[in-house]
């Protein structure tokens, strides 16, 4: 018997997000052109087809989005999204290697409350005390410690910001602040530590104020090969009101007390080494009111992350090509919590004598409710949170989550390697926020429209609780290495979905260990490895093909053999604890509902 998918409740994107507003309509030239363009539109005055919930305020994506996302790459994703070459384009390959010219440069030396300035274009600079204002095109160099912020207010001015030795630090607000200017560049010179620091209140409180401690209301390009440390103590550490790009080789470190770095209209970390700290989320693009925008976008970057909330948030897109990421959000995995997702019989598998149904959330003939699975109050983190789709086609991702490790609307792996160990679902392909187009009547037992597709690459799930691999709508693996783990006392199983499933392999009771080589040989002798990062007592081996004997040997298990088959959704349950026998049949449910089926550990059989 099928076990119904959990419903998660839809929560707001990031920490900090609003209810979506009302978006015009991506003109459509080709299939791509719709990708990942969310059709967000209000409800009144709309035909059936866009129509959203007036009481609700909920928002749709649209048929041709969907059948676009599916599968997609992470370059037609982008493709489809608002053009990033221009501000890419601004920074020279002089810039990207942190060089320039002094001779045709304006210095700004800072000594405490003060600085001096010298050089062609001097008269377009004023310092008042600990304040450096540049309202002109030109190239300004930086450097010495100022105590006081450097603020750009040059209407349609083209303005270079070389940091070559500075450290800003302003207790009163942000430590730059380019309020204004036709194009903006930061180049970290060559050899140079930069430091940027805020304080913990801001003079300026009011709508259109800085809130990071390098923060810019225009889109920002940070390029060069120095380096640049950012304490954002009063809320960000980097934010730009429109796009965000790091280019270039600069090594970017950056501690925030609520998001970490953030661009609305877009993130770009295109390449160099960035290390974030945040009590919010890491990395965030949050605009809404736009389907082109809102999307974050790495490519052959070194990118680490510890993060409070989400590891890395977007509205829309989530796009991963050649980044080596690595993430922990919410105190990854070890501080997960049971969520109300687990639904009745559905405990902890193996933990009942045999004949009994683990106890769940309602009563189970023969097993106790458990209050503490009640609805958890609890913030919850994620690894990745991508409104609409989630694209990697190289790199090497790590995720440490305590709430989901990745979810998004289309999960599309192609390549690359992708480990996650999380508190609920591995990963999770679910509407969000949003109401799919032709899916709106979707509830917690069927179709929500939603697509997980792994085609390719190395993927590696270890989950706590709830489902390694879990789609509110289809779920297909066709390719690549695919081994989920479920945790002794995991609560349901190794695969999960609503819709259409393309999930063949199989399930062996055989004990993995971080560090294990997993060896995967096909009855014809193809064979394939990988390094383990999962911890578990029992695998399933995803990918394979229907009706082949495989045998899957792992360092500390051994080895067995099986034979390849569909498996169905909510198979796979999580190994016995150490103390139970083996799951029986789950019973009847108590007060509040039907109890769903017991989930047995190797060798018990789901009712």
């Amino acid at each position: 018997m099928l076990n119904p998918l959990k419903h998660v409740t839809a929560r707001p994107i990031g920490r900090h997000a609003a209810a979506p507003r009302g978006r015009r309509m991506r003109r459509v030239g080709g299939a791509i052109a719709a990708l990942a363009s969310v059709a967000l539109v209000t409800a009144c005055g709309m035909t059936s087809a866009t129509a959203t919930d007036a009481a609700t305020g909920s928002t749709s994506i649209s048929t041709a989005v969907r059948q676009a996302s599916v599968g997609a790459s992470a370059s037609d994703v982008l493709s489809a999204n608002a053009d990033t070459s221009e501000a890419t384009a601004v920074a020279s390959d002089a810039d990207k290697t942190g060089a320039y010219d002094a001779s045709a440069a304006t210095t700004i030396t800072a000594s405490g409350g003060s600085a001096e300035v010298s050089g062609s274009d001097a008269g377009n600079v004023t310092v008042d005390g600990g304040t450096v204002t540049i309202t002109g095109s030109g190239t300004y160099v930086v450097s010495g410690t100022l105590d006081g912020q450097v603020v750009v207010n040059a209407d349609k001015a083209d303005v270079r910001l070389v940091l070559a030795g500075a450290s800003i630090t302003n207790t009163g607000g942000p430590a730059i602040d380019i309020q204004d200017a036709g194009s903006a560049v930061m180049v970290l010179a060559e050899g140079t530590t930069n430091t940027l620091a805020d304080g913990s209140a801001y003079a300026d409180t009011s709508e259109d104020a800085a809130t990071a401690a390098l923060f810019s209301s225009d889109t920002l390009t940070i390029t060069g090969t120095g380096s640049l440390n950012v304490t954002g103590s009063y809320n960000d550490g980097i934010s730009s009101k429109n796009g965000l790009v790091i280019t270039g080789e600069p090594t970017i470190t950056v501690d925030a007390v609520d998001d970490g770095v953030r661009g609305k209209d877009y993130l770009l970390v295109s390449s160099g080494s960035l290390t974030v700290s945040a009590g919010g989320d890491g990395l965030k693009s949050s605009e809404d009111n736009d389907e082109t925008k809102g999307f974050v976008a790495l490519g052959d970057a070194t990118v680490n992350v510890t993060s409070g909330d989400d590891g890395v948030s977007a509205t829309t897109d989530v796009t991963v090509d050649g980044t080596t990421l690595s993430i922990a959000a919410g105190g990854g995995q070890a501080n997960a919590t049971v969520s109300e997702e687990q639904g009745p019989g559905q405990g902890a598998p193996g933990q009942g004598a045999p004949g009994q149904g683990a106890p769940g959330q309602d009563q189970a003939a023969g097993g106790q409710s458990d209050e503490s699975q009640s609805e958890s109050t609890t913030a919850s983190p994620k690894g990745i949170n991508a409104g609409v789709t989630y694209a990697q086609d190289t790199g090497s991702v790590t995720i440490d989550a305590a709430d989901e490790g990745l979810q998004a609307a289309f999960v599309n792996v192609n390549g690359g390697s992708l480990d996650i160990a999380s508190g609920d679902d591995g990963i999770n392909a679910s509407n969000g926020d949003y109401t799919i187009e032709g899916y709106e009547s979707a509830d917690s037992e069927s179709d929500d429209g939603s697509v997980l597709t792994i085609s390719g690459g190395q993927v590696q799930i270890d989950y706590a609780n709830s489902d390694g691999i879990d789609s509110n709508g289809s779920a297909h693996v066709t390719g690549g290495e695919v081994v989920v783990g479920g945790a002794a006392g995991s609560m349901d199983g190794s695969v999960d979905a609503n819709g259409e499933t393309t999930l063949v392999g199989v399930s062996v009771p055989l004990a993995v260990a971080k560090g294990d080589t997993i060896t995967v040989t096909g009855a014809d002798g193809t064979t394939w490895t990988l390094t383990s990062t999962l911890s578990a007592d029992a695998v399933t081996v995803l990918g394979l093909s229907e009706g082949a004997d495989y045998t899957v040997s792992t360092t500390s298990g051994g080895s067995t053999t099986a034979t390849a088959s569909a498996l169905s959704a909510g198979m796979g349950g999580g190994p016995g604890g150490p103390e139970g026998g083996p799951g029986g049949q789950g019973g009847q449910g108590g007060p509040g509902g039907q109890g769903d089926p017991g989930r047995g550990g190797p060798g018990g059989a789901d009712g």
